[in-house]
């Protein structure tokens, strides 16, 4: 997972030739050296741009690169020309030593948009043509379409940007600009912030951290990935098992009966459902629904087992289950009636514990306020009239009978007891809700009941004014129902069982994801993480210390678990710093993530540019502690790019004793060619 710079070129057309620069990248340290305004910018926002990267400097579609590419040029003896035509191109290596050239067009009558990549190396070894192909950047799908660049040079890294969370939408790929920041830091933005100045318009969620637990190939990110999607798993569970649990309740309510032990919410206990059952209403009271069926199983039974009889054989029967099916009317009516009665006392009641509730609110929340007062002034809650704040003896501080005297209680103690009272009355409340519900379901079912036994005896008042040669209608009618009866119920029940086979499914997968959940690492960080971390801490302090640091001992400092942020005592380093430490501490980290890779199994492409490094003016000693710890990437196989404007003579002096790669450009890097 490394790339490698090789070789830079910049080329414009203007009105007096061509004008270009070459720059030559070698192992380990390259020291890319010009003097101010003279064009060392230039070569590294071309290579930036070159790979499609200027969005990691601004949301806005500009080419970052200056007039001398975009314009007009500065010649040596002081002269301008116009640009007419200008291009950049860059060629590069990843670590399976395969090679790439890709040219970009600054200004052109192609769209800068158009990337164009050889496979090969164009710009080093031009003796033999090259299979080319083109790419699109900037635009939608850049990164996620085959033929978008940052999608081809995802791939060519060996990358494999993972699905983050954005603010404004579910996920997305974190994207190469987010990433680069953290080995790339360039002049005007790059030296504002640890860990980088990663661009946040792209709206993705602590992108900071995102980006650094991807460079250091971090577990954590993974994990929290696997532990959110879980935790989605389990609400849509939940949100499964609720909808089948309001659904059965509904048709049973619709049916005159009611759900009985059935959970309102997911449980892995797979012997809850056994439990659950269907209770019917009759009367007042609530009977198991097989107990119904058997009975009205047994009453069509015996009606079905004897022919059906004249009604002048039934008019005394007749007689007498009219006289039953009027009192059992008139015992209902008075069930009916009750439970009205009892539901209006009780909505009363309901209202003025709602009106409590409220009350208890309205006092809760500003007793809040008081207490939030007192703290914000530095009064103490415990303050009472009748008890010395320093030695908590009584007081007597008035002339009245010590009978009037009552203590006051303490503002903390007045918001435990409000919210305890406000509990009570709300779980009285619901209590009071559910008896509700209740005496509606029966109500429900007295009116079913009371509809049927009006059917009933109007079907008995026919019968006894029919002829009495013809069939009992009465007794076809209680056939009928009784067979009717046992269909609804056994429908009723069927229902109920497909609906417990439902919930027995979500159950399954709901006891599936808490298995899941439980195999996952309690701690946020793994091993691997944490030996990670605790390397990089090491790292940062011994070269902080090495670049003289010194707000505070470079022993103290930590990387931070959460943030990935150098901190100190569990605060982040922040206002504390002078300057140049802050310069320092940037130096310290880059190189430390960069270190890291060498031991560890990490994302880090292994390269590192700084833009001007030395900044806020720090000390030459530090600058020279810089660069002789750059220069050593050469043995770890890696490649760290310096551009800078120190003093040539005093660089010259610095690196003469270490191993480095310099590219020395006297004046304007830009010189005419060809």
């Amino acid at each position: 997972m490394t790339m490698r710079f090789r070789h830079l070129r910049l080329r414009a057309v203007t009105s007096d030739g061509t004008y270009g620069a070459d720059v030559k990248f070698g192992d380990g340290l390259t020291v890319l050296w010009a003097d101010n305004t003279k064009g060392k910018s230039t070569c590294m926002q071309g290579m930036l741009y070159a790979l499609g990267l200027e969005k990691m400097l601004s949301p806005r579609r500009e080419v970052p690169l200056p007039h001398a590419m975009t314009s007009y040029l500065n010649r040596d003896d002081g002269q301008r020309v116009d640009v007419v035509e200008s291009r950049v191109s860059l060629e590069i290596a990843n670590g399976q030593g395969q090679v790439i050239t890709v040219h970009r067009a600054v200004k052109a009558p192609t769209d800068s948009r158009l990337i164009t990549v050889d496979f090969g190396a164009a710009l080093t070894d031009g003796s033999k043509p090259l299979r080319t192909q083109n790419f699109f950047v900037l635009d939608g799908g850049a990164a996620q379409r085959e033929d978008g660049f940052h999608f081809f040079l995802e791939q060519f890294l060996g990358w494999e940007l993972p699905q983050v969370r954005r603010y404004d939408s579910p996920e997305t790929k974190l994207y190469l600009e987010t990433v680069f920041p953290l080995f790339w830091v360039e002049q005007k933005y790059g030296w504002s912030a640890i860990p980088a100045a990663i661009p946040t318009y792209m709206r993705i969620r602590e992108v900071h951290k995102r980006a650094v637990e991807f460079l250091l190939d971090l577990d954590v990110h993974k994990l929290e990935m696997q532990r959110e999607r879980l935790s989605e798993r389990i609400t849509a569970n939940a949100k499964e098992w609720s909808a089948v649990h309001e659904e059965i309740n509904r048709f049973v309510s619709r049916s005159g009966g009611r759900v009985v032990a059935l959970m309102e919410k997911p449980v892995a206990d797979d012997g809850i459902l056994d439990r659950a059952h269907l209770e019917i209403a009759e009367g007042g009271n609530w009977i198991p629904i097989s107990t119904i069926v058997a009975r009205y199983r047994a009453i069509a039974a015996e009606l079905g087992a004897v022919s059906v009889p004249e009604v002048s054989e039934q008019s005394a029967e007749v007689s007498r289950r009219l006289h039953q099916r009027i009192e059992e009317v008139d015992r209902l009516n008075a069930d009916r009636i009750r439970l009205h009665g009892i539901r209006q006392l009780k909505s009363a009641d309901m209202l003025s514990l709602q009106r409590r509730i409220d009350t208890l609110a309205d006092d809760l929340a500003k007793n809040l306020d008081v207490q939030r007062l007192q703290r914000y002034a530095g009064v103490s809650a415990i303050l009472t009239p009748d008890r010395c704040p320093t030695c908590e003896q009584a007081l007597i501080d008035t002339l009245l009978s010590q009978d009037a005297l009552s203590a006051v209680m303490p503002i903390a103690d007045n918001i435990e007891y409000i919210r305890s009272q406000k509990k009570m009355f709300e779980d009285i409340l619901a209590r009071e809700a559910a008896d509700d519900e209740s005496r509606a379901d029966q109500l429900n079912a007295i009116n079913r009941e009371l509809a049927d036994l009006y059917a009933q005896i109007r079907s008995l008042r026919s019968e006894l004014v029919a002829p009495g040669s013809n069939p009992s209608a009465a007794a076809i009618e209680d056939r009928i129902r009784a067979e009717a009866k046992v269909r609804d119920l056994e429908a009723l029940e069927g229902v109920f069982e497909d609906a417990i086979d439902r919930l027995t499914s979500i159950q399954k997968d709901y006891a599936s994801i808490l298995l899941e959940q439980a195999k996952l690492p309690k701690d946020k960080l793994s091993a691997t993480d944490r030996s990670k971390l605790t390397r990089l801490t090491a790292l940062l302090q011994s070269q902080a210390g090495e670049f003289g640091f010194s707000t505070f001992s470079a022993s103290e400092l930590e990387i931070s678990d959460d943030t990935y942020r150098p901190e100190k005592e569990g605060f982040e380093i922040g206002f504390e710093t002078s300057a140049s430490d802050a310069i320092r501490l940037k130096w310290a980290y880059q190189l430390s993530l960069l270190e890291l890779a060498s031991g560890f199994r990490t994302n880090h492409p292994e390269l590192l540019i700084f833009d001007e490094p030395r900044q806020q003016s720090s000390s030459k000693v530090s600058f020279e502690s810089l660069l002789r710890r750059a220069s050593k990437a050469r043995d770890r196989g890696q490649q760290v790019i310096f551009s800078t404007s120190e003093d040539l003579e005093s660089l010259r002096q610095i690196t003469t004793s270490m191993e480095c790669h310099h590219e020395i450009f006297p004046g304007y890097i830009l010189q005419k060619v060809g």
